[in-house]
């Protein structure tokens, strides 16, 4: 390499260095025209005029001013504060159970042996006053052999002319009938025992409600007491689902709320269900509680344990101002929105929370109903303001003249107080 290529060289890196510098003395500092100086043998820089800041809120370090063209680039959006019903949707887990109140028994009227059980699956669908059970019962038939006794009796005393014994032998005929009606033997039934003696009846047992078997506690030919259960039945036209509503967000749950429940399984689009029970207490290990939701299910399509989501929309205040959550700005000290001005002005403002839902935050000091606030595009804008303490919008430009042509790369790192605020890259293509 020849000394001039030499000094050419070094002549090329002293002038990018200079660009560089005043790249970052252009963007913090409003300059003045300037006569073009010569930086180095063969070099100069030539430094534009500079338009005058806007006065009065861009001169604060709480104000920007763009042009309808940086607002383009930057995707500026705003929307209008104004007053309405803050709402938060609740998302919880929850677990499809059998309802208490819909949980039946059917037992044994009588003791007896169960000849024949007509319901001997667990899980089967029984209907209200379905027959479940054949029990023969040594009561029963006792019964009805002095049932048929009664009746003979009072065939014989019909041409008596003794009133108190035709009426004596007529009670005796309706206290046996009604005490094997009382046993659930049927009307049939009791006339088959009147013309047939020794007749042996089994007794009937039939199911109090419809419903899924849940238990079976007996099998034929079992021995059962009076009162013995035999089947266990749920009615699931109704079912409960119980949420676990999260500590944070108990004091927003209350009785009546109605929910939206969901499943992956779940074909048909979402279920409706109400809140009618919270349990007094919280569970010490997940710290939840849990919400009691009731859901009609004519259609089986909740079955108990399974698992779903459950979804609660709730009122957290009403007509109240508000801003869309997208406008705040947290810094962790303070929460600040860029109300938007005329002539493409945007002030920072600070603002102070109550309450926020999914969308929109309610605020009582800051900004009031009918202004606008920045939306989209305020990261950007307040990170310009962080790095200058205020922008105009204006651009800064050098010009210079190298020796050598070629393409340049100019890394500027912007610092305050030591620390990187921002890294500010670009490619020069010197002529």
């Amino acid at each position: 390499m020849t000394p001039r290529e030499r000094i050419l060289l070094v002549t090329g890196l002293l002038i990018g260095a200079v660009v560089a510098v005043s790249i970052v003395i252009g963007r913090q500092h409003v300059v003045s025209r300037q006569e073009p100086t010569a930086v180095a043998a063969g070099t100069s820089l030539d430094t534009p005029a500079v338009q005058p800041d806007t006065p009065s809120s861009a001169d604060s370090a709480a104000a920007v001013e763009l042009s309808e063209q940086e607002q383009k680039a930057i995707g500026v959006e705003t929307a209008e504060v104004r007053r309405q019903t803050i709402r938060k949707e609740i998302v919880a887990p929850g677990k499809v159970v059998e309802p208490e109140t819909g949980v039946r028994t059917i037992s044994a009227r009588i003791g007896g042996r169960i000849e024949k059980l007509l319901i001997n699956i667990t899980g089967e669908t029984v209907d209200r006053a379905q027959p479940v059970a054949l029990i023969y019962s040594p009561e029963v038939f006792t019964a009805g052999e002095e049932y048929r006794l009664a009746l003979e009796n009072r065939q014989r005393l019909g041409a008596s002319k003794e009133p108190q014994a035709i009426s004596d032998a007529d009670e005796l005929v309706r206290a046996s009938r009604r005490r094997l009606e009382l046993w659930g033997v049927s009307a049939e039934q009791i006339e088959e025992i009147a013309s047939a003696a020794e007749k042996a009846v089994q007794i009937t047992t039939y199911s109090p409600v419809s419903g899924v078997v849940t238990k079976r506690n007996v099998t034929e030919g079992q021995y059962v007491k009076e009162g013995d259960v035999l089947l266990e039945v749920a009615d699931l036209n109704t079912v409960w689902v119980h949420a676990d509503i999260f500590e944070s967000d108990i004091p927003l749950i209350r009785t009546g709320l109605k929910v939206r429940i969901t499943a992956p399984t779940l074909t048909g689009g979402p279920v409706l269900g109400i809140v009618d029970f919270l349990q007094p207490a919280v569970d010490p290990q997940n710290r939840t509680m849990t919400a009691r939701i009731q859901v009609p299910n004519p259609q089986m399509r909740l079955r108990p344990g399974m698992f779903v989501q459950v979804s609660l929309e709730t009122s957290l205040g009403g007509d109240v101002v508000s801003v869309p959550r997208s406008a705040v700005l947290d810094t962790g000290k303070e929460q600040v929105v860029y109300v938007a001005k005329d002539n493409g002005v945007f002030e920072k403002r600070s603002v102070e929370g109550s309450i926020a839902g999914d969308d929109f935050y309610a605020v009582t000091r800051g900004v009031k109903a009918g202004e606008r606030v920045v939306t989209h595009g305020n990261f950007l804008i307040d990170s310009q303001t962080r790095l200058t303490g205020a922008w105009n919008g204006s651009e800064y430009a050098g010009k210079g003249t190298v020796a050598m042509a070629g393409p340049w790369n100019i890394t500027v790192e912007a610092r305050r107080g030591g620390q990187v605020l921002a890294v500010y890259r670009t490619r020069l293509d010197a002529k």
